[in-house]
């Protein structure tokens, strides 16, 4: 028999008069177990790596998403006066957002001259805004600050009084 014959017979595995090639027609069981343990063992890492990404961009996209909100709610409450409605909620979309608010300094009951705002009375309070989310509770809550406000009766300050009359032809 040629040298090609003989090594095309132990490739292929046709002929059962070499040792080797009898020996050697697959994986001992051993091979098989020692085999799925390493690709085990190297799977794991990876595996752990996969679920603490994915769990880790849920986090980011549930931050985002708060963020946005809480900004478009800031901006929804811009024109909010605590001092004429301490209490109220907002219905917008899935959303339900409810504020409360907590006087830090109270309004100032009579005018204060010299202050360049003597017609108002002016408060100065915390606003705690909760997010509720219609299908799953409560969402998030900030904490913001505003000023309150609301105009004092011009008649009681001086110069701003309106003009007397008098029985009618004594005025002129």
């Amino acid at each position: 028999m040629s040298g090609a014959t003989q090594i095309a017979r132990h490739i292929t595995g046709r002929h059962a008069s070499c040792r080797y090639c009898a020996a050697s027609k697959g994986f001992t069981l051993l091979e098989a177990i020692v085999a799925v343990a390493i690709v085990g063992v190297a799977l794991v890492p990876i595996i752990t790596f996969i679920s603490q990404m994915v769990t880790g961009l849920g986090r980011a996209g549930d931050s985002n998403a708060r963020n946005l909100a809480q900004q478009s709610i800031i901006e929804l409450l811009e024109p909010l006066n605590p001092l004429e409605n301490p209490v109220g909620e907002e219905q917008i979309g899935d959303l339900l957002i409810r504020w409360q608010t907590a006087a830090l300094i109270e309004p100032n009951s009579a005018r204060r001259s010299a202050t360049g705002l003597a017609s108002f009375a002016i408060g100065f309070y915390n606003v705690t805004v909760s997010v509720d989310r219609s299908n799953q509770g409560q969402w998030f809550s900030f904490v913001m600050r505003k000023v309150g406000y609301r105009r004092i009766n011009l008649d009681s300050l001086p110069g701003t009084a309106s003009p007397q009359t008098g029985p009618p032809g004594l005025n002129r």
